[in-house]
């Protein structure tokens, strides 16, 4: 019997690894979507008539995957996300009930948003966004031209493959590179010419503060009003990681009292509020969740998808696992199917 697939939409990505796992011999269950631009949570209808037969799920951003849902859902086995982001799917629930969860971690992915930071990182220090408005309304000159990038101190809140990246991207440009992160090994960073830090030291000695971290009950609400206070007078915030990490509020008053700049991709609230005043002000370079997003990995994210859904089908661990706590569960519920796990 094919295993059945569970999507939320059928269109764009999603649509390309429906259409790739139809090749592979997979049948699709397609939920009618949910209004446009809102999280749509499973209902008891969808639940009853979708979840309950799946054998995997691939969901976006904006379909949400509950523990309701999961613990629903006798055969499920393996679940996937479009892109990197994983906030809507239960990961808690997914592990203790024997479910893997692969997502969008291709190398491009990665590599796009360590090649960002680093750009706006240079493009905030040499103050590029006054050097552009300038010619833009018609001026030429700035009263300030801003730095080097050489002999600054640049820190990164979160030492993972992002925080990693950036920093075997920032080898040879002859700057001090410090680190918080909790769950890194002291020979990891001193790898990478990284001196690790608590996150107060990082925020009272960076010259640039980037934010890397996933979202987790932990590194909600990370960075504040306290953390932006310890901030050098001129000191630049880049934050392209989640917009939950960071209190947008508190970044708008330590900006307008004694930030020299922000880089903002991620955002509170995604569209952000036009009124948002991050979206316009001049001292800010403002993205749409896409600073780091390329042609390279567009074309990468529909087969990892396609990839981690049919190794977890099959009994292998998804090759981009988001969840590898789970595999001990997931072992057992393989077998209690009668799917013999390889590869764990």
């Amino acid at each position: 019997m094919a295993p059945k697939v569970l999507f939320a939409s059928g269109v764009g990505r999603n649509g390309e690894v429906a259409e790739g796992l139809q090749k592979a011999g997979c049948e699709v269950l397609m939920i009618p979507p949910g209004p446009q631009g809102q999280p749509h949570y499973p209902t008891d209808e969808e639940i009853e008539k979708y979840w309950r037969q799946a054998d995997a799920f691939v969901m976006s951003g904006r379909d949400m995957v509950t523990r309701e849902a999961l613990a629903a859902s006798p055969t499920m086995r393996v679940g996937a996300s479009t892109i990197i982001g994983t906030e809507n799917i239960d990961l808690k629930a997914a592990s203790e009930l024997g479910i893997v969860i692969g997502y969008g971690a291709v190398p491009e992915n990665l590599l796009g948003v360590a090649e960002a930071v680093v750009m706006l990182a240079a493009a905030l220090v040499k103050h590029l966004p006054a050097k552009w408005t300038s010619v833009r309304e018609g001026g030429w000159r700035v009263d300030s031209v801003g730095n080097m990038m050489r002999g600054r101190t640049i820190g990164l809140v979160g030492l993972g493959n992002i925080g990693r990246a950036v920093a075997a991207r920032l080898q040879g440009w002859e700057v001090d590179l410090i680190a918080a992160d909790p769950y890194v090994d002291l020979a990891v960073a001193a790898a990478l010419n990284v001196r690790l830090v608590d996150l107060d030291a990082l925020m009272r000695e960076s010259d640039v503060v980037s934010v890397m971290v996933t979202i987790s009950d932990e590194t909600r609400g990370l960075i504040g009003q306290r953390e932006l206070d310890l901030m050098k007078p001129g000191a630049y915030f880049i934050n392209t990681s989640r917009g939950a990490a960071v209190d947008e509020a508190a970044l708008i008053r330590a900006l307008d009292s004694h930030l020299g700049g922000v880089a903002i991709d991620t955002w509170e609230r995604e569209p952000s509020n036009l009124e948002n005043p991050l979206r316009d002000h001049p001292k800010v370079i403002a993205t749409g969740h896409n600073v780091g997003h390329s042609e390279e990995v567009y074309a990468a994210l529909g087969p990892a998808a396609i990839e981690n859904i049919l190794c977890g089908l099959r009994g292998e661990p998804p090759p981009y696992l988001r969840n590898p706590e789970a595999l001990p569960a997931w072992r057992e519920r393989l077998q209690r199917l009668g799917i013999t796990p390889m590869g764990v």
